[in-house]
C-alpha cells in the first residue's frame, strides 16, 4: 500500500497478509520430561525438597556440592517448573526451570544410571 508521508509525496509500505501460522500461538503450559535424577538436583538447589536426601550412590559429589552451596548463595526459594529440557549424546542434559519468577539454566550429565556433573547457571 502506498500512505502519505509528511515531505515525501508517498510511501510504499508492505503489510503482511494475515495468514494463521505454522505454530499455535497460544500454546499451553509447557511440559518437559526430564530425569528424575536431575528432577531431584533441581529440588534439592532450589529448597524443594531436603539436600539430604541426594543419595551418594546415585549423586556425584560434585553435585551434592553443588547442590549445597546454591542453597546457601541463593535466597531464591520455591517449587521448581520445568520450562525446557534438551538432551545430547553422552547422557548431557540442559534447560531452563522457572523459580519464583525468575528463570534460571541447569546442565548435567548422566552416566550409568549417575548424575555424575550438574551445575544451575
Amino acid at each position: 500500500m502506498y500512505y502519505p508521508v509528511p515531505g515525501h509525496q508517498y510511501m510504499h509500505v508492505l503489510v503482511p497478509r494475515d495468514r494463521p501460522s505454522a505454530r499455535p500461538q497460544n500454546r499451553a503450559e509447557p511440559t518437559a520430561t526430564v530425569s528424575p535424577l536431575v528432577r531431584g538436583a533441581l529440588d534439592a538447589a532450589f529448597g524443594a525438597r531436603d539436600a539430604a536426601s541426594l543419595k551418594s550412590k546415585l549423586y556425584a559429589l560434585g553435585v551434592r556440592n553443588h547442590v549445597n552451596a546454591r542453597r546457601r548463595s541463593q535466597a531464591v526459594r520455591g517449587p521448581v517448573r520445568i520450562v525446557t529440557c534438551h538432551a545430547r549424546e553422552g547422557g548431557e542434559l540442559f534447560g531452563t526451570v522457572d523459580v519464583g519468577g525468575r528463570r534460571f539454566g541447569y546442565v548435567a550429565r548422566i552416566n550409568n544410571a549417575r548424575l555424575v556433573s550438574f551445575k544451575v547457571l
